[in-house]
């Protein structure tokens, strides 16, 4: 009886809140133990994890054709990788992926910061906009959770 009830604890704790996000399609799965931050008006949402690690949503309105020609993706996803580190001096990129999240091109990247702080990202590269998870998790936490977070980070499937 006493491990039922454990698994009973660990069942209910373990779950995920699926976010629907304003103005897209895609969805953003959570660990229920994640604590909306409030509103930003240059956020699409944010959440604080018990851990410390930090997530926010954004969208751009940006055209990203480049993403959806087989012969240009690799380039254009090389440039938002080259920007991204141009944006956070000091920092190294530590892994990058091009592929696809429900047939919506989607590049997944991570940085670590001088300081140690890692970020790890999947953008969403729609025609006309582009929507970007990206969590940013304090030296010495674990990467699995924000990958797993960011890799479930997608439109429905059609």
């Amino acid at each position: 009886m006493r491990a039922f009830l454990v698994l009973a604890l660990l069942a209910t704790t373990a779950h995920a809140d699926r976010i629907e996000l304003p103005k897209t399609k895609a969805t953003l799965d959570l660990p229920a133990t994640w604590t909306k931050l409030p509103d930003d008006a240059s956020l699409v949402v944010a959440y604080k994890s018990p851990t410390g690690a930090i997530l926010a949503v954004t969208r751009g309105t940006v055209p990203n054709a480049s993403a959806w020609i087989p012969g240009s993706k690799a380039a254009y996803a090389a440039e938002i990788a080259k920007g991204a580190l141009a944006a956070v001096p000091g920092a190294k990129q530590l892994a990058s992926k091009l592929g696809e999240a429900n047939g919506i091109p989607a590049f997944d990247l991570e940085l670590r910061r001088p300081d140690g702080t890692t970020t790890v990202t999947r953008i969403l590269l729609y025609r006309s906009y582009a929507l970007a998870c990206a969590i940013e998790v304090p030296k010495g936490g674990s990467l699995d959770e924000a990958r797993a977070i960011t890799g479930k980070f997608a439109p429905p499937k059609s």
